[in-house]
């Protein structure tokens, strides 16, 4: 049998149809090249019969040729993509199914929405004045994959009604370090908001009352390609902002801090006021207006590994010498620098091996570390992958929200300036986005985060009575069954390949109230490797995870040596050993999974995206016998030519991951070889799929390709699917289902019970 659910249901009955909606019972039958579906109306009482034709090569071929004895397709009457069906393949033991995972998938595909960013333009409040501060109002960026990937602009009340105020032509989202961030920039106490919009890197200005959209920042008349984020301005300031030069001669892009500057006419100019680094970010005014900070870091350092924070003067539009504050190349980290209404400086730095709180004050240019006492052992800073971040904010004179991350889960505290007060914020999120947090009153903030049990929402959150948190904006456009939800876990086990030591994994066991799993079996497991790899995943709510528990999978994330959320020892421990101790670890998940009867450790796939995907080759290379199948989502097979031909960004990042510090250029090419899956892949015994965006730029096209070529020469079995207008990573709708769905069909082929190993 071949099948994409490992799942009975509880209460089995001998029947000739499956319930389907509240509309639609569906039988079906197979005979021969036909398939013949009966159709039952509920509310006209009536029987339809219809026939599908299925032929080599269609979507069906595979299932039906195997032995699939049902096909369930279900009207899509959520009218997530009208007229179309969706379809289903389930076990024949299987003779029944719900409408849950229906919801799941149309919400993992065009009915969800991508939280980015959000702000508020609340004002700072005045110590010697008893004044009211005006109603804050409050500001989300959100991705729609239903909309192509197109980010917009919300302005949602306290009450929870939202209204789009950008105009559709427009699109609000960052591409610097092609990772993006920093799209939007709100004042404070404006009605205007400052974007970016990568269609065609031109900076506006969008009216928030008027709805009425004017041009900042004009294209260049050479040619270049500029791109514009990370705004910051004050009170009589121009805007600051990260700026990124690519040139039509290929020399090396140029990162830049610019201050863009209007004049009462209308027209504008970027003047750079910061050059010289690799790399910049975070460039913000004092609250006062007479001083910038910034950080910035080079090559080979990526902003978690080495970088520094500088503050100079600044004087009518000139930006006087940087001073250093903190940081060091290759040693230390900086994050988020933000100034605090008494002109001193806040920051994260990682000294001691995790990353705490500093603060610089100007008056005696002295740092000090803002201790928080009970809570020294979490981190509470976050990698700077993208720009912008916000995870601590100030919400009065003496009172700031912070975000940490305590082994891969996040929470809330309101840390007290005067008392040293540390308390905990009992909000259930365990989940916080890199710029979730914006204040709206002295009480009041809003976050973007996620519980175990909800996707990803906006929330009010009143700090006097934190667990009554208020939802603003769920990214679920429709309904989902809480019940069938599998929570998902923190587990840390052995390290039984490689070294010594302890691991870590979000672990979710298969859960359907209606079905059970089949008697005298183990579930099979989904293995997922996070990107990066200086990453990890939480015990969030993951909806393609819940997809596949809902369906008799259990699945796995594993935060293997290198992912963040631990400590900086933790991060640094897989230099020199990425596709090697990070499979490791993977391995070590397995087996204490099985040994603890969780899973069926002969029925084991594995995926994986960007960082997760090269994970997932070496895995397959490395261990041929220990997975069923394997799904690598736009990852790195060769890593020679991806560090030839990767974006600026990351063009030295494979090099701390990868080499020994003393390594000759010799042992950097017998490295880079044997670490590359293109080169080994005839030890690869599993089936393989390959999804790649063909826009993609952090890992190009051409490494799915070599790698499907080099497989299909050697007789393997694999295919490639490329997604049309997509880069590194799925932003619409329909190819966010179909990525599910061919994962669905490779799982469904190799892992459940009975299917046999092509």
């Amino acid at each position: 049998m071949s099948s994409s659910t490992a799942l009975l249901p509880k209460d089995r009955k001998k029947t000739d149809h499956t319930l389907v909606s509240l509309q639609f019972i569906v039988s079906v039958y197979l005979t021969g090249s036909l398939i013949l579906i009966a159709n039952y109306d509920v509310e006209q009482n009536q029987i339809g019969w219809s026939t599908v034709h299925f032929i080599r090569g269609s979507p069906f071929f595979p299932f039906l040729a195997a032995g699939v004895q049902w096909l369930v397709l279900i009207p899509n009457n959520q009218s997530v993509v009208p007229g179309r069906f969706e379809y289903y393949f389930l076990d024949p033991e299987v003779e029944g199914w719900d409408n849950a995972s229906a919801s799941i998938m149309a919400f993992a595909g065009a009915a969800n929405f991508d939280f980015k960013e959000v702000h508020t333009n609340a004002s700072r409040p005045n110590p010697t004045s008893d004044t009211e501060q005006d109603e804050a109002e409050i500001f989300l960026v959100e991705g729609r994959p239903s909309e192509n990937g197109r980010s917009t602009i919300l302005s949602v009340s306290k009450k929870g009604e939202d209204v789009e105020i950008l105009p559709k032509e427009y699109t609000a989202a960052g591409k610097i370090h092609e990772y993006g961030g920093g799209a939007a920039f709100v004042p404070h106490g404006g009605r205007n908001i400052i974007f970016n919009d990568p269609k065609t890197n031109l900076v506006y200005n969008l009216d928030v009352s008027s709805k009425s959209v004017t041009e900042v920042v004009t294209a260049d008349p050479s040619g270049k390609v500029l791109k514009y984020a990370d705004f910051h301005a004050e009170v009589g300031t121009g805007t600051l902002a990260v700026r990124e030069t690519h040139f039509e001669d290929g020399t090396e892009v140029r990162n830049e801090i610019v201050v863009i500057e209007t004049s009462s006419g209308g027209a504008s100019k970027s003047t750079v006021v910061v050059t010289g680094a690799d790399f910049y970010s975070h460039p913000r005014f004092s609250p006062d207006g007479k001083r910038v900070c910034w950080m910035q870091w080079n090559h080979p350092d990526m902003p978690w590994t080495g970088s520094e924070l500088y503050v100079a003067d600044w004087n009518d539009g000139n930006l006087l010498q940087g001073k250093y504050v903190a940081g060091k190349t290759r040693e230390q980290a900086i994050c988020q620098p933000r100034w605090a209404w008494d002109g001193s400086l806040w920051f994260v730095n990682d000294p001691k091996g995790i990353w705490n709180l500093y603060k610089w004050d100007p008056t005696t240019d002295g740092v000090e570390e803002v201790v928080l006492e009970g809570y020294q052992d979490v981190e509470v800073g976050f990698r700077e992958l993208k720009l912008g971040n916000t995870t601590y904010i100030q919400l009065t004179h003496t009172k700031w929200v912070i975000a940490y991350c305590r082994k891969a889960v996040n929470g809330l505290i309101v840390y007290d300036t005067v008392t040293k007060d540390v308390t905990e914020l009992h909000t259930e999120l365990v989940y916080v986005e890199f710029h979730g947090l914006a204040r709206v009153s002295d009480a009041e903030f809003t976050v973007i985060g996620s519980t175990a049990k909800t996707p990803p929402a906006l929330y009010l959150i009143d700090i006097t009575k934190p667990i009554e948190k208020q939802l603003l904006k769920s990214s679920a456009s429709i309904p989902l069954p809480l019940d069938i939800f599998s929570p998902a876990r923190s587990i840390s086990f052995p390290k039984t390949h490689g070294n010594a030591g302890t691991a870590y994994a979000i672990f979710a066991p298969p859960a359907n109230p209606d079905f059970r799993g089949i008697e005298g079996t183990r579930p099979p497991l989904i293995v997922s490797i996070h990107g990066g790899p200086t990453s990890h995943e939480s015990p969030a709510l993951d909806l393609q995870a819940q997809y596949f528990t809902s369906r008799g999978y259990a699945y796995v994330h594993v935060n293997h040596t290198g992912s963040t959320g631990f400590n900086r020892a933790y991060r640094q421990e897989l230099n020199s050993n990425w596709g090697v101790k990070d499979v490791e670890d993977t391995l070590s998940c397995i087996d204490y999974l099985a040994n603890e009867g969780l899973i069926d450790r002969t029925r084991v796939g594995i995926r994986g995206g960007s960082a997760g995907g090269y994970s997932v080759l070496q895995a397959l290379v490395s261990h041929p016998k220990v997975f069923a199948a394997g799904c690598s989502l736009y990852g790195v097979g060769n890593l020679k030519d991806l560090g030839a031909k990767t974006h600026k960004f990351e063009s030295h990042y494979l090099w701390d991951l990868i080499f020994p510090p003393d390594a000759s250029d010799e042992d950097k090419e017998r490295i880079m070889r044997e670490r590359s899956p293109c080169f080994h892949a005839q030890r690869i015994e599993s089936p393989l799929v390959l999804l790649q965006g063909r826009e993609d730029r952090v890992v190009p096209m051409g490494q799915a390709v070599e790698m499907e070529s080099v497989m299909r020469g050697l007789g393997k079995d694999v295919r490639l699917v490329v997604f049309e207008g997509e880069g590194h990573g799925w932003k619409r709708g329909e190819n966010i289902r179909r990525s599910i769905e061919e994962e669905e069909g490779l799982w469904g082929r190799t892992l459940v019970v009975g299917t046999a190993r092509l």
